[in-house]
C-alpha cells in the first residue's frame, strides 16, 4: 500500500511538472508573437503637407528596444493600384524621432534629457523612406498595405516622439484610412511556424503524460499482485 502511494505521488508530481513546463517550451517564440501583436496606431492626414507629431509616453507602452514605424493603409479596390506602388505613389515624407526623459521637481516634472533616437544604419539609410534610394520594407495582403518609415530606439523611462513631415501630399492614398503604426522588432517568420510548433509541443507533452500514467498503472498493478509472476513460474 505504501509503495502504491509513492507511485501515485510520483506520477502526479511528474504530470504537474509537465503542465507547468508547457509555457517554457516555446517561451522565446511566444515572446516574439506577443511583441508582434503589441501595436500602437495613430490616424493621420496625408492629404496635406505639414508636420505630424506622435508622442508615445513611457507609461503608455512598456516595450523597449527597436521600434519599427510604418504607414498602414487599407486596400480599397476603387483606388488605383499605382497609388499603392512605392515607386509611383505621390507621397513623400521625412522622418525624425527624439526621446525626452523627465524627473520630478518642486515645480512638477522637469525635462532632463532630449536625445535623437532615429536609427541610422545599413538598413535604415535615409530618413526619407519613399526616396528612390531607400530600401525599406513594404508588405501587403488582402486587407492592408504597410510601408516602412523608420526605426526608432526606445529606452526605459523615456517618452518617444515620432515626427513625420509630409513634404508632398497624396490625396489619393489619403482616402485609404492612413495611420501610423509602431511595434517592436520581431521575427516575422515566427507567425508561419508557431501554430505547428504548438501542436507538436502538445503532442509530445500528452505522449509523455500518457507514458507516465501507464507506468504508474502497471507499477501499481504489479505491486498489488507481487506473487503473480512467481505463481506462473
Amino acid at each position: 500500500m505504501k509503495k502504491n502511494i509513492i507511485i501515485v505521488a510520483s506520477a502526479v508530481l511528474l504530470l504537474v511538472y509537465l503542465a507547468c513546463s508547457r509555457s517554457l517550451w516555446l517561451s522565446g517564440l511566444e515572446r516574439q508573437v506577443a511583441i508582434g501583436r503589441d501595436r500602437l496606431s495613430k490616424p493621420i492626414d496625408i492629404e496635406k503637407t505639414g508636420k505630424i507629431i506622435w508622442r508615445i509616453p513611457q507609461d503608455q507602452w512598456k516595450y523597449t528596444g527597436q521600434v519599427n514605424v510604418a504607414l498602414e493603409v487599407d486596400n480599397i479596390q476603387t483606388i488605383p493600384r499605382s497609388a499603392y506602388n512605392k515607386d509611383s505613389m505621390a507621397l513623400r515624407v521625412a522622418m525624425d524621432a527624439t526621446a525626452i526623459a523627465y524627473t520630478p521637481s518642486n515645480s512638477g516634472m522637469k525635462e532632463v534629457l532630449r536625445a535623437d533616437r532615429l536609427i541610422r544604419n545599413g538598413y535604415f539609410t535615409t530618413n526619407k523612406p519613399f526616396a528612390p534610394e531607400a530600401r525599406i520594407w513594404v508588405s501587403g495582403g488582402a486587407g492592408t498595405y504597410e510601408f516602412g518609415l523608420c526605426g526608432v530606439n526606445r529606452y526605459p523611462w523615456e517618452d518617444t516622439i515620432v515626427e513625420i513631415d509630409i513634404l508632398r501630399a497624396d490625396p489619393t492614398l489619403g482616402k485609404a484610412n492612413p495611420r501610423l503604426v509602431a511595434y517592436g522588432d520581431y521575427d516575422h517568420a515566427v507567425y508561419e511556424h508557431i501554430g505547428s510548433l504548438r501542436v507538436m509541443r502538445d503532442i509530445v507533452l500528452l505522449s509523455l503524460a500518457l507514458c507516465i500514467g501507464l507506468l504508474a498503472y502497471y507499477g501499481m498493478k504489479k505491486e498489488s499482485n507481487p506473487r503473480s509472476d512467481h505463481d506462473r513460474a
